[in-house]
């Protein structure tokens, strides 16, 4: 996937033409699968066979310009469990001292886009959509430029171990040299973040702030 160092805003106006929605369909679904599939190629010679049940793209028309997967950690294992030596409940609560239920859980991936910039857009989408879902919680693989980039956005952001491809097995041939990239597994106060955001007008359900305004000029 591409490094988003600085996660770099799009113009206003290619923005304003980018429309969020989740895959409801099979050929909605085969569009948001192609980008992924081939990014992930492109970027790390990886060929994906299993992508997250959920995927959310930002579209232009017909026309899918990035992509993100969901699984809520309710309809079954995780894939970052494979990681783990508990289960994402147990070691969330542990990190953050606090009780997790295991439907409030989600973990994310299968992040692509056609161009830089997308990313910031796709993150904000997303944490707009799983808060308004009830999703406190957030675990999933990341590299060191990807997870730097999504605290630039006020998501905090817990290292939980490095993501050992060994844990996979078979399937770690699966990810041509995404692995060489260091990824770490992150865990993320998901609630937390949707409420911080929402306060700053940076949420598509609620409108900017004069302050938040101002700062989006000068940045």
């Amino acid at each position: 996937m591409p490094d988003p160092r600085h996660l770099p805003c799009l113009p206003e106006s290619a923005a304003s033409s980018l429309a969020w929605r989740e895959a409801r369909h099979w050929t909605q679904r085969r569009r948001l699968e192609h980008l992924i599939r081939r990014r992930f190629a492109e970027e790390h010679g990886a060929d994906l066979r299993q992508l997250l049940p959920r995927l959310f793209g930002l579209w232009q028309g017909d026309r899918a310009q990035a992509a993100v997967g969901v699984r809520g950690a309710a309809s079954g294992p995780l894939f970052q469990e494979r990681y783990l030596d508990v289960s994402a409940e147990c070691l969330l609560a542990e990190r953050f001292a606090r009780p997790v239920a295991r439907h409030q859980v989600a973990e994310i991936g299968n992040l692509a886009s056609r161009r830089p910039g997308m990313q910031r857009m796709l993150f904000l989408r997303l944490v707009d959509q799983l808060g308004r879902e009830g999703i406190g919680w957030l675990l999933f693989t990341a590299t060191p430029e990807v997870a730097n980039g999504i605290r630039r956005l006020g998501l905090a952001l817990e290292p939980v171990m490095a993501a050992d491809p060994a844990r996979l097995g078979d399937d770690q041939a699966d990810w041509g040299r995404y692995y060489e990239r260091r990824p770490w597994v992150m865990a993320g106060d998901l609630a937390r973040a949707h409420r911080e955001l929402a306060e700053r007008g940076l949420l598509p359900s609620t409108p900017p702030c004069a302050t938040e305004v101002g700062h989006a000029h000068l940045a």
